[in-house]
């Protein structure tokens, strides 16, 4: 309990007030026990009356002072009661103000609290929408980049669909252009090279005569392992189809002076329709060789044989390299 403030001011008037009521009181009690005068008789006490009086005055005066003792006890108690109700008053009036000062803390804390917290609230419920603004305006943003960059992705890719199409559509122009070239070419290569046989075969004598555009004469190769075209071959068809074989490969012979007194054998595999399927050395030093089996590579194809018994003949023959 805190301390309790109490009004002296008001509790000595208090105390006033009940010392002059006991005053008067008093008062009336000497004024009841005074005696009234009496006419002055001149008279000599009897020593018993004297000593009556004299028990009577000491009897009156332990009266008065018994008096005097409750009156005082009475002050002091009115003083005691007198101070004792001041301090309850003032405790109660300290206890009201406490009371009060306490309500209206309390109701100011309840206040500084709700105040507090909706400030609080308030301040959350901004954060949360500016948070809820922020991320609404990221995902805004990412949605749009990633539409944009869907979109470019989109464009490109059929850019280079497009671009793949047209040229592949180009390539396959071009490749069908060059195949058509190279069809009419092999076509135009293969009438001209089968009119150039039907040529040197229809303008020979056929059985021993010379061929118009050679007049070589022509010997037989050897059985089993082909024929074989030397230089100066000449004879039947199948031999002039040989000259043909030979003259068409050696186009393509690349001579150096220092081939001059080799000769290299090569043996040549072809399909019926011309085709050469394969090539092998079969004598002959490296470096005239290496120029023939180089021919044969380049040629790839001749002219097909007539017949096929021709063919037979000369599905393997034998070709000789040299300078001649």
């Amino acid at each position: 309990m805190g301390a309790v403030m109490v009004d002296t001011g008001a509790a000595a008037a208090e105390w006033g007030r009940i010392k002059q009521q006991k005053k008067g009181e008093t008062d009336k009690q000497k004024q009841k026990k005074t005696p009234e005068p009496v006419e002055d008789v001149q008279h000599t006490p009897e020593p018993k009356q004297v000593e009556e009086q004299v028990d009577v005055q000491k009897q009156q005066e332990i009266e008065k002072q018994k008096q005097l003792e409750q009156q005082k006890q009475k002050e002091q108690q009115a003083r005691q009661e007198a101070a004792e109700k001041a301090q309850a008053e003032a405790e109660a009036k300290a206890k009201k103000a406490a009371e009060a000062a306490k309500l209206k803390a309390d109701a100011e804390a309840k206040r500084l609290a709700a105040a507090a917290k909706q400030a609080e609230e308030e301040a959350k419920a901004k954060a949360e929408a500016e948070a809820k603004a922020k991320a609404d305006a990221k995902a805004k943003e990412a949605k749009a980049k990633s539409e944009a960059e869907a979109k470019a992705k989109a464009e490109a890719e059929a850019k280079a669909k497009a671009d793949a199409k047209a040229k592949a559509d180009a390539e396959a122009k071009a490749k069908a252009e060059a195949k058509a070239k190279a069809d009419a070419k092999a076509k135009a290569d293969a009438k001209a090279k089968q009119s150039a046989l039907d040529d040197f075969l229809n303008g020979g004598d056929v059985g021993g005569g010379s061929a118009s555009s050679g007049g070589n004469a022509n010997k037989a190769g050897s059985q089993g392992s082909g024929a074989s075209l030397g230089a100066g071959d000449g004879g039947k068809v199948g031999d002039q189809y040989g000259a043909v074989i030979k003259r068409e490969i050696k186009r393509r012979f690349l001579k150096d002076p220092s081939f001059a007194g080799k000769i290299c054998s090569v043996r040549i595999q072809l399909a019926r329709d011309g085709t050469i399927t394969g090539y092998e050395r079969v004598s002959g030093p490296d470096d005239i060789c290496t120029a023939a089996l180089s021919a044969v590579a380049r040629t790839k194809k001749v002219p097909a044989p007539p017949s096929d018994d021709v063919y037979n003949k000369y599905k393997n023959p034998i070709i000789d390299f040299d300078l001649k």
